[in-house]
């Protein structure tokens, strides 16, 4: 899958790279073959200020509590507040992508509620972001 990025006006999608879209839509699909177009909203990723806070930060902090390397804190944080299924072992929960958190809701609610798990359940305080 791929996607482009599209502006609506007067009700229509405006392709910002129209003559790559089609290119690309030549080159992976036949003539008269039938394709699945999804639309949603657009989502900017998270800033690189909320991401250094992330893993300069919480990350940091709770590796250093609980003795995990950065990736390893990442991995676990991730299985308690963004749980998802396996796909390959229905039952089993994952954690789920971060990249997938929108933008406005990564401090507001993911990063939110990992500090005040540390605060009530560990007594770790982890400082508020400055302006991210």
């Amino acid at each position: 899958m791929i996607a482009f990025d599209a502006i609506i006006k007067n009700g229509e999608p405006l392709i910002s790279s129209i003559l790559r879209f089609k290119s690309w839509i030549r080159s992976n699909f036949k003539e008269g073959q039938r394709v699945l177009v999804s639309v949603k909203k657009f989502s900017k990723k998270r800033t690189q200020q909320q991401n250094a806070y992330y893993w300069g930060v919480v990350v940091q902090i709770l590796g250093d509590h609980f003795g995990y390397e950065p990736e390893e804190m990442h991995e676990e944080l991730k299985l308690m507040f963004n749980p998802i299924e396996s796909k390959i072992r229905p039952g089993e929960m994952i954690g789920g992508s971060t990249t997938k958190i929108p933008r406005d809701k990564f401090i507001d609610d993911y990063i939110e509620r990992i500090c005040r798990w540390a605060a009530t359940e560990y007594e770790i305080y982890i400082p508020p972001p400055n302006g991210v």
